[in-house]
């Protein structure tokens, strides 16, 4: 697929400093913050963030998991990762093993944003993007930012196969989308 001339890749290049440059009729798919898309100006949109804190433990297995919840309020993270344990098959240095704190905070403008936390004072201003959203043929939101919605990995994985049947694949043909049962989404 991307050896395709109708596909052009950039990696490690902010979105909004190409802006200008993309062709009126190139679709864009995006996938990032939408308040951030029409640059705050129906205001910020309230997110949350998190911050990772590295450890490495002189065991050979941490936890027994990859990753382990934390949901006592008297507990400061919110989960714990053990990476090692997504690659059973690698070899891994016995005694030692990395783990990443995560803890979960409110997340400022310069913050890289991760879940959308959909105060009440968030309604307003998200209807009011999704409104413009519409207007846009070209564009398509997508994912947690991009829709301002909280989804859980197989809910992403859903909402993005929706998303290519009812919205990139009927711009690619020009052949409209016919819902079936089996594309509904959850959320």
């Amino acid at each position: 697929m991307l050896s395709s001339p109708n596909i052009a890749l950039k990696l490690n290049t902010d979105f909004f400093e190409l802006r200008d440059q993309v062709p009126a009729d190139c679709q864009i798919i995006y996938t990032g913050p939408i308040d951030r898309f029409f640059d705050y100006k129906h205001g910020e949109l309230s997110w949350r963030t998190i911050d990772l804190e590295k450890e490495v433990q002189a065991v050979t297995d941490f936890q027994g998991t990859s990753v382990m919840n934390y949901a006592e309020e008297k507990i400061p993270y919110t989960r714990i990762h053990e990476f090692k344990h997504f690659h059973p098959e690698r070899k891994h240095n016995a005694g030692k093993t990395v783990i990443f704190r995560e803890y979960s905070r409110f997340a400022k403008k310069s913050d890289e944003p991760y879940y959308p936390i959909h105060q009440e004072s968030d309604k307003a201003i998200l209807a009011k993007y999704q409104e413009e959203a519409k207007a846009l043929s070209n564009v398509i939101f997508g994912g947690r930012l991009g829709s301002y919605k909280y989804y859980d990995m197989h809910q992403a994985i859903g909402a993005s196969l929706l998303t290519y049947e009812r919205d990139v694949k009927p711009r690619a043909t020009g052949i409209p989308f016919q819902s079936p049962m089996s594309l509904t989404l959850e959320t």
